[in-house]
């Protein structure tokens, strides 16, 4: 109890100094962000990109991202007013605002109007003209009309360099740079003077530095420019100045193609992502509703299995059966197995429909059993499996569970191997064969004889009935190679004490040269007894 009291004391304590310090760091993080309550009201021209209204009516440009960016250090809540330059220094002067974004110092402005002390950018402007010409030309200009803005202080250096350079102009003022584009238009002036980095439908002819541009504020906005100031250099301080990161954004041209081509990269990756994903993503989609299709035409039963009787040729009796998989379609017609099968394949769903088949062979064997052909008498049904289910130790486990369940005596299940055995194979295949024929399970190797290493897994591996491909019955009686290879398989078979099966048997004289050999665990199957046919058609025989 004593330790309990303790491990409760410690706990109770640090989650205390958690909270303490977790206090003192939040305080630590608000006295950082300096506060005001009142709204400041902050004069703005429109000027791209600078500050202008986008397509939707919304202040953009750069000085509405800086003030976002003060604001993450000096909380406070503004609004904007628009003006132009003459009516921005009155409201000033008269306190109707309280700061106003890019404005030169200039010995000009009255003592009424203030200005912060970490200059906001260095302001560049441009000579613009309808014409493609350059500068020299305009000295030989006469009735020059040059466009400038009233009160925009910078514009004025263009005044003084053309008076340096001997080019007599006519100056028309406007209030804003929309009258002055305006005139241009209606060709009311020659040349005009904007910003730069503006998209402008005019020709830039000559570009202008300017002097440095800060925020003007009145007698009582003394403490807004402080902590603006105080912000600002906070940022410039540090090591990724953000204030220095958004002036190259708007206006270093080798920095905005910088970022459109990483924009570009991040784009063709992303694209690269989507399309490398499409092409995974795709497949995988039409493969689980391929997969959810099969598993539906099993549960309402458009799978079914038709059987081919297996025959002792000696006395005509049925020995079994070899179930085949077919499919019906929409119309109850059968579908060809070359049409369905790869479909089956291709998926996956092998092991699910080789399970499925040996549940409905056990299924139709309980009524088969009762048919007059095979009354009273021991009869299996085959079924074609792959070599990977064989290898699969989860479908061999649940193979041997389904016919545990089922009460069917041993040997009356028979599974072919359809697959072709490799040598490294047979470790693993053979493993489970035995695990397969010690639960009571059959085991056949279908095609035998279409590869010279078959001949080899006769030894290698436990199995009870090898199948003779239909291509070695064709040529009985007409091939001399063929008849031998169908006389020396049975004459291993009976050595091994394994029984043989003959597929495809068509014709009468292949059966009479059959029952010829000598060999009493031979048997046929093929058209020249039966076809493929229904349950209903095997109850008739």
């Amino acid at each position: 109890m004593k330790f309990r009291y303790n491990i409760l004391i410690i706990s109770a304590a640090l989650i205390v100094l958690i909270l303490l310090i977790f206090n003192i760091l939040l305080m630590n993080e608000k006295s950082t962000k300096i506060q005001s309550e009142n709204i400041v009201k902050v004069g703005v021209y429109e000027y791209e990109p600078y500050i202008y209204l986008d397509r939707n009516g919304n202040v953009t440009g750069y000085y509405n991202d800086l003030l976002k960016l003060i604001n993450k250090k000096y909380d406070f809540s503004y609004e904007y007013v628009e003006c132009n330059i003459s009516e921005g220094i009155d409201k000033l002067k008269n306190c109707d605002i309280d700061i106003m974004l890019g404005l030169p110092i200039d010995s000009r402005l009255n003592e009424d109007i203030i200005f912060n002390q970490q200059s906001i950018d260095e302001e560049e402007f441009g000579v613009f003209s309808k014409e493609n010409i350059i500068m020299s030309d305009l000295k030989s200009s006469k009735n020059l009309k040059l466009g400038l803005v009233e009160d925009d202080f910078n514009a004025e250096w263009v005044l003084k360099f053309f008076k340096q350079n001997n080019i007599n102009t006519e100056v028309v003022y406007k209030k804003n740079y929309k009258e002055l584009s305006q005139l241009m238009k209606e060709d009311k002036i020659d040349i005009m003077v904007d910003n730069p980095y503006k998209k402008n439908k005019y020709k830039m002819i000559y570009k202008f530095a300017g002097e440095p541009i800060y925020i003007a504020g009145n007698k009582n906005s003394s403490g807004i420019l402080a902590n603006i100031d105080k912000a600002i250099e906070e940022y410039r301080l540090q090591n990724n100045d953000s204030i220095e990161k958004l002036q190259l954004r708007y206006f270093d041209e080798d920095y905005k193609k910088d970022l459109i081509n990483k924009f570009i990269l991040i784009l063709i990756s992303f694209i690269l992502f989507l399309l490398i994903t499409f092409i995974k993503i795709i497949p995988q989609i039409k493969k689980i509703n391929t997969k959810k299709k099969i598993k539906y035409k099993m549960n309402k039963d458009k799978y079914l299995l038709q059987y081919q009787p297996i025959y002792n040729p000696r006395n005509k009796e049925i020995i079994g059966f070899e179930g085949l998989l077919r499919l019906l379609d929409e119309e109850n017609k059968l579908v060809p197995p070359y049409k369905f099968i790869p479909e089956i394949e291709k998926n996956d769903m092998l092991f699910d429909i080789s399970l499925w088949i040996l549940k409905k062979a056990i299924e139709d064997y309980n009524k088969i059993k009762n048919y007059k052909c095979v009354s009273n008498k021991n009869f299996y049904i085959s079924l074609n499996i792959s070599l990977n289910e064989i290898e699969n130790d989860n479908f061999v486990k649940q193979a041997i569970e389904i016919l545990s369940k089922s009460n069917l005596e041993k040997n009356n299940i028979c599974l072919e191997v359809i697959e072709r055995f490799k040598i490294n194979n047979t470790n693993k295949a053979n493993k489970n064969i035995k695990l397969l024929r010690e639960n009571g399970f059959k085991i056949a190797i279908d095609d035998f004889g279409i590869e010279y290493s078959n001949l080899d897994i006769l030894e290698k591996l436990h199995i009870d009935t090898i199948k003779i491909d239909k291509n070695f019955v064709d040529g009985i009686g007409k091939d001399i190679i063929k008849n031998e290879i169908v006389l020396f398989i049975s004459k291993i078979a009976k050595i091994t004490n394994k029984s043989v099966v003959l597929e495809g048997v068509e014709e009468e004289h292949q059966d009479t040269i059959i029952k010829k050999i000598e060999n009493d665990s031979i048997y046929v199957q093929g058209y020249y007894y039966n076809k493929p046919m229904y349950l209903e058609d095997i109850e008739k025989l």
